[in-house]
């Protein structure tokens, strides 16, 4: 691809829009669900497609998660009173939970979902993004570019966060790994 393909550049960012918008929302949600996680992905995809050409395609999931980032860092330091409650904060959480978690009625797992969401919320930054992005299957090295660590730290941070979590909510016997992500456990 050059820059002076254009309908190359077009298909090739329409294909990977449509391919990681998803998880690239609910990235954003999980990081800061108080948030408008929505408007951060989308200005982060804007200037994605502004820089298309120069991004190396093998960084470009890292690219927008940094930028995503970044965006969310600079709505939170807009904020004037980042702990007060208002109704638009709290109705962007319940929208987050139901793009996070959707169709789910049994209320005992609700409650469990919503709980691990807000233990994962309360993670420092570095192992939440490390945790949802490992859930999200970006790789080690994809996550550490992100991070900007080495590609070793990752597993630490993971495995950190996904301990730090398990005794938040009280299931540190339930550990959720690699293939066995989202099978039923007894």
């Amino acid at each position: 691809m050059t820059p002076e393909d254009p309908d190359d550049h077009a298909a090739t960012f329409s294909d990977f829009y449509h391919r990681e918008r998803t998880r690239l929302f609910r990235f954003a949600a999980v990081m800061s669900p108080h948030l408008d996680h929505e408007s951060a992905v989308q200005e982060a995809f804007v200037g994605a497609w502004r820089h298309w050409p120069v991004i190396a395609p093998g960084s470009r999931r890292a690219w927008l998660v940094r930028t995503i980032r970044n965006l969310l860092v600079d709505q939170a330091r807009r904020r004037e009173r980042p702990g007060d409650l208002t109704d638009e904060v709290v109705a962007r959480q319940r929208g987050t939970y139901r793009i996070l978690l959707p169709g789910q009625r049994d209320a005992e797992t609700w409650h469990e979902l919503v709980s691990t969401l807000a233990a994962v919320a309360n993670l420092p930054d570095h192992l939440r993004t490390a945790l949802v992005l490992r859930f999200w299957d970006f790789d080690d090295d994809e996550i550490a570019d992100v991070l900007g660590c080495r590609r070793e730290s990752v597993r630490r941070y993971v495995s950190q966060a996904r301990s730090r979590v398990s005794v938040r909510v009280g299931n540190e016997d339930r550990r959720v790994r690699g293939s066995q992500r989202g099978k039923e456990t007894s």
